[in-house]
């Protein structure tokens, strides 16, 4: 298309344009697109942890930066290990009680035939049957491998960033001869990191003690997988709105299949739902402040957004999304407006102002 021609396009017309084509490209390219995602954030948070290593001082002899760094990426890969190693053993174990637990099932849907009708039980019946669960959960434990691999491609993306790192001033400083130019660019990244940095920190905090809690009220009741529910829990904080609600759901319908009474049910299911409430609404709050300043309406647009186009994971990153958005928004003055909005309040953080 030549110039004139493009100069008739209406504004909107070349921003419509434009969204379809990075809709497209972001759907397209998932399989690329999220693991990089996941490695900048998780590169973010390995900064973080590299900076506390290096400000341990014993005897005036502190951390060298290369030994810190070799440490942090050490922990943050054992940890992806660790968790990708519980939850396929965990699932393995899950496969071979899951006769029982259907078999469970089969005597509750005939207890329950009287009350709601022989043919609304043979149809349950019948769900049950096409669903396969077994099959479903096999499955499972065949794309283990694939999470493996996902994982190790991860960490080595993290590698390559901690490489390049030391080299991204000088690339900054080459792209924008305007020293005042780069600088922004830079304070912009900055602002991002730290916002990035606090966001999870908190939410490292906070799901480590929701999971913890959750496996006190869980494990003593001698629920099943309590381990698995636990670690589930942690990641499920994640997801803003209806993470808490999945981790609660899932422990009370296995208690409801595999006890025979309704005591051990209403214990989980209320225990873990006191615990959700209270740490949601009271203590994740107080320790999150000003540092996540994103209306709980763009929340919920952008968990509904990235759930579409990038399935799970991008539940999981709706929120850091947002939180990067807003900030370069902040800092673009055509874009304030944006900013303003994406806000909880109508007020930008200080650290956009300057």
């Amino acid at each position: 298309m030549d110039g004139p021609a493009a100069m008739l396009m209406p504004r909107w017309f070349l921003w419509l344009v434009a969204a379809a084509i990075v809709m497209a490209a972001l759907h397209v390219g998932r399989s690329f697109l999220i693991p990089v995602a996941i490695a900048l954030l998780m590169f973010t948070l390995l900064s973080a942890l590299i900076g506390r290593i290096t400000r341990i001082s014993i005897a005036g002899w502190s951390v060298p930066r290369p030994v810190a760094t070799v440490v942090g990426l050490a922990v943050v890969a054992y940890g992806l290990f660790l968790i990708a190693s519980i939850l396929t053993s965990q699932i393995e174990a899950v496969v071979a009680a899951s006769p029982r637990y259907i078999s469970r099932f089969q005597e509750m849907l005939n207890q329950t035939a009287e009350l709601f009708g022989r043919d609304v039980v043979a149809d349950l019946q019948r769900m049950v049957a096409e669903i396969n669960i077994t099959a479903r959960l096999a499955g499972l434990v065949g794309s283990a491998g694939a999470i493996l691999a996902i994982i190790s491609l991860i960490v080595l993306y993290m590698g390559f960033m901690l490489v390049e790192r030391p080299r991204f001033h000088v690339k900054l400083a080459r792209l924008f001869p305007d020293p005042g130019r780069a600088e922004r660019i830079e304070t912009v990244i900055l602002s991002i990191s730290d916002s990035i940095q606090r966001y999870f920190s908190v939410k490292l905090f906070t799901s480590a003690l929701t999971a913890g809690t959750a496996y006190l009220v869980m494990r003593p009741m001698g629920l099943d997988f309590a381990e698995t529910w636990a670690l589930l829990a942690f990641f499920l904080n994640f997801i803003p709105n209806i993470g808490s609600v999945i981790a609660t759901i899932l422990p009370a319908l296995v208690a409801l299949v595999q006890f025979d009474s309704f005591g051990p049910f209403l214990v989980i299911a209320l225990g873990v739902s006191a615990l959700q409430f209270t740490i949601g609404s009271f203590i994740e709050p107080a320790l999150m402040g000003r540092s996540l300043n994103l209306s709980p309406l763009v929340i919920l647009l952008s968990l509904t957004f990235w759930a579409s186009v990038w399935g799970i994971v991008g539940m999981f990153l709706s929120v850091p999304i947002m939180v990067i958005v807003m900030i370069v928004c902040s800092h673009i003055p055509a874009w304030r407006p944006l900013a303003v909005l994406l806000s909880k309040d109508g007020n930008i953080p200080d650290s956009a102002r300057q």
